[in-house]
């Protein structure tokens, strides 16, 4: 049975392609000044901001990323020279909309991400409205945006003209394409108890969100590690009722997945690999079909479980106390 889930999954590389040619040069010219970036979001979205800070640092901007939660509650205030990046969906989300109305109110530049509908001035509509409660496309049309941010920080301060359209933001899209059509992920069966994703850097973000869709969507027990937190403790509770996914181990440079994975099936834990055969050389786009394919694990686990993926948050979960904690109350 299609699900709004499953459909979702196959708009992405037509989203991708739109936002590749597309150039964003007001909020590009807000962010180019600024000495440092602070990119906030929760859930899914903060691990697009976790994902998209590293890839700004690579292109030579400063960035850091932290849940909103931290910023509006916890981390002192963003320092003068600080620009604040804002992910958030559906414009909804309590600390998300707090830390966005405490930057305004202080004269932060301020950039925010969105998809359709949200309806923030500031912000880059990154896609359409997610229709299913487990969100799939706003994640890949956040960082596709961030990257597009970087082509625009990057002109401003080289004084030359954005490019018009992102190459490899268009090869992203032809492997996204790719892994919609030939998803190679049914071979993996549902654990018994647990799932746990590694990845080596920033496939580490992507086993994070992966973790997030297996949760969201087939209400699965999932976690996400790096290789060294893997090693340190967290693999010694996994037995021959859990499943390890190992996220393309030749990416490793120390090999260490390879060897975890290893470990993992000497002691009887299942094992599986997710992986491109001929990944794409730059690590950040390499995440976007990985993505794909885990995002159709969740839905593929959904549908073995008899789970509906569309409707996540229900029950006590649901609770407007819950979802209103941290919210302004001013929400515009």
């Amino acid at each position: 049975m299609e699900t709004r889930l499953s459909r979702a999954i196959g708009m992405q590389a037509r989203a991708l392609r739109d936002l590749a040619a597309s150039s964003f040069p007001e909020q590009a010219s807000v962010l180019a000044d600024a000495r440092r970036l602070v990119l906030i979001g929760t859930g899914s979205s903060l691990n697009a901001a976790r994902l998209g800070a590293w890839q700004l640092r690579r292109r030579g901007v400063d960035a850091l990323a932290m849940s909103s939660a931290s910023l509006a509650r916890w981390e002192p205030a963003v320092r003068p020279g600080d620009a604040l990046v804002v992910i958030s969906h559906t414009g909804q989300t309590a600390y998300s909309m707090r830390a966005r109305l405490d930057a305004l109110a202080a004269g932060i530049p301020l950039v925010s991400i969105t998809g359709a509908g949200a309806d923030w001035p500031e912000a880059i509509v990154a896609g359409p409205a997610e229709t299913s409660d487990t969100h799939t496309v706003s994640y890949l049309c956040s960082l596709a945006a961030i990257a597009r941010l970087a082509d625009g920080i990057e002109a401003v301060r080289a004084r030359t003209s954005v490019r018009p359209a992102s190459l490899t933001l268009l090869d992203a899209a032809d492997r996204v394409q790719a892994a919609i059509d030939a998803p190679e992920v049914a071979h993996i069966g549902v654990p018994a108890r647990a799932t746990a994703i590694v990845g080596a850097g920033p496939w580490a973000i992507t086993a994070a969100e992966g973790a997030l869709k297996l949760r969201e969507a087939a209400r699965v027990l999932a976690e996400a590690y790096d290789t060294e937190a893997l090693l340190h403790g967290s693999a010694v509770p996994l037995t021959d009722a859990d499943t390890l996914i190992a996220l393309q181990p030749g990416a490793d440079p120390d090999g260490l997945i390879d060897r975890l994975a290893a470990a993992a099936h000497a002691e009887g834990v299942h094992v599986a690999t997710i992986d491109e055969e001929r990944p794409l050389a730059d690590p950040f786009y390499a995440q976007f079909p990985l993505t794909v394919r885990l995002q159709q694990l969740a839905a593929h686990f959904a549908q073995r479980r008899g789970q509906n993926p569309d409707e996540v948050i229900v029950g006590c979960w649901h609770a407007d106390s819950l979802w209103n904690a941290g919210k302004p109350a001013r929400a515009s």
